[in-house]
């Protein structure tokens, strides 16, 4: 094997490449085998579930993930598996008007609604720029590092029970 081995360097060829190419079949099956037992409309919540996943561990403090050196990937995977297991009560949204609840049921969502777009507003911003328009106590009830991840998490532990359609 030693023989092949100034020819293989040559050719540049990375050392652990049986295991990158293990991974691309792997990827490949799991995508086609995802897609034949899953379906188009679950696929996309399944990536609704994702982007909403990597967002919420994206603005969680750091703190929150230094338990482990693999922090984020476990948290990511644990809310992921929440919504997974948990998306079809979500995202099957239905605010009737028919009941006499439509009313608080629009404007709670209407809250939590703006309440996030505030946030993601404000954490986008350079903070300087927001201090000359709000104050610093306004700035940390919306965008402060726990806050950042309440108005993630409370729109959607909101939609829990908002939705609550008789089936």
């Amino acid at each position: 094997m030693d023989f092949f081995d100034p020819f293989l360097k040559t050719l540049d060829i990375a050392p652990n490449l049986a295991g990158d190419i293990s991974l691309l079949f792997l990827f490949i099956g799991v995508s086609i085998g995802l897609g034949f037992f899953l379906g188009r409309s679950r696929l996309i919540s399944i990536l609704i579930d994702i982007y909403i996943a990597r967002a919420l561990v994206a603005i969680l403090p750091a703190t929150w993930l230094a338990f482990s050196t693999l922090g984020g990937a476990i948290v990511f995977l644990a809310i992921f598996f929440v919504l997974f297991f948990t998306d079809r009560r979500l995202f099957d949204l239905h605010l009737s008007n028919a009941s006499t609840d439509f009313f608080w049921r629009v404007f709670v969502m209407g809250i939590l609604v703006t309440g996030l777009l505030v946030s993601s507003v404000l954490y986008f911003l350079p903070k300087k720029l927001a201090l000359d328009f709000i104050s610093l106590s306004v700035y940390g009830y919306f965008a402060g590092a726990t806050a950042l991840a309440l108005w993630m998490i409370v729109p959607l532990v909101g939609l829990l029970f908002i939705n609550n359609r008789l089936r």
